[in-house]
């Protein structure tokens, strides 16, 4: 499939949008939340296979796009975030994954960590997009200079204040999150479908503050 399109989010991550072609419309529909499977190809021959979610909106009918940040010693993400351009061909599997809502119209807790906003954007735009129940993100990252789709957050929210409200916390202004600040920022939607992701960390202390908060495993 190849590339359409390279948009530059922050100085580490990039979006990557795809030109599906025609013929394989049907085998790339996807879902909010899913991820693509992609070839990354080896320097001395041969690949490997890595993993990228969806931050597109498919109920928009948006192309397929995924963001990659470029990580220290990340082979992949490294060469997808430096060598791709408009025009590259990339070989990749169809959409996959169950981290998507059976239904849009809930009420959505939704915390991410870093380039974990990625599969959460998807969700977030397309329950804004099509569904009717209130969202609540909260978004870790290490800086400012970290946040991806900063402006269209903020753009969201501005558009939709009585549904999203958007919290960051900044590790460079208060340290990294512990389950006992992610509890009381999340205790007013403790109600809410709770969908998590981000590095190990984040989605350990996150998974303890909504166990501590009463959240049902299948919430």
């Amino acid at each position: 499939v190849p590339v359409a399109q390279v948009i530059r989010e922050t100085g580490q991550a990039s979006s990557l949008v795809l030109a599906v072609p025609p013929g394989l419309a049907g085998a790339f529909a996807y879902r909010p939340g899913q991820f693509l499977t992609i070839r990354v190809p080896l320097p001395g021959g041969g690949s490997v296979a890595r993993c990228y979610s969806l931050c597109s909106c498919p109920v928009a009918g948006e192309p397929l796009t995924f963001t990659v940040k470029a990580m220290t010693g990340g082979y992949a993400s490294n060469w997808l975030a430096g060598q791709v351009t408009p025009g590259t061909v990339l070989d990749l599997l169809p959409p996959a994954g169950t981290f998507t809502p059976p239904s849009l119209d809930a009420d959505f807790l939704l915390l991410a960590g870093g380039s974990g906003i990625t599969p959460v954007m998807s969700i977030l735009r397309s329950a804004l997009a099509a569904g009717t129940g209130r969202i609540d993100l909260v978004y870790a990252n290490a800086d400012d200079r970290s946040v991806i789709f900063a402006t269209r957050l903020r753009e969201l929210t501005a558009a939709e204040p009585e549904r999203l409200v958007v919290v960051h916390w900044l590790d460079a202004l208060s340290g990294p999150p512990g389950p006992a600040v992610l509890r009381e920022l999340c205790r007013p939607y403790a109600g809410f479908d709770a969908y998590v992701c981000g590095p190990d960390p984040f989605m350990a202390v996150s998974r303890q503050a909504l166990r501590e908060l009463g959240v049902p495993a299948q919430r």
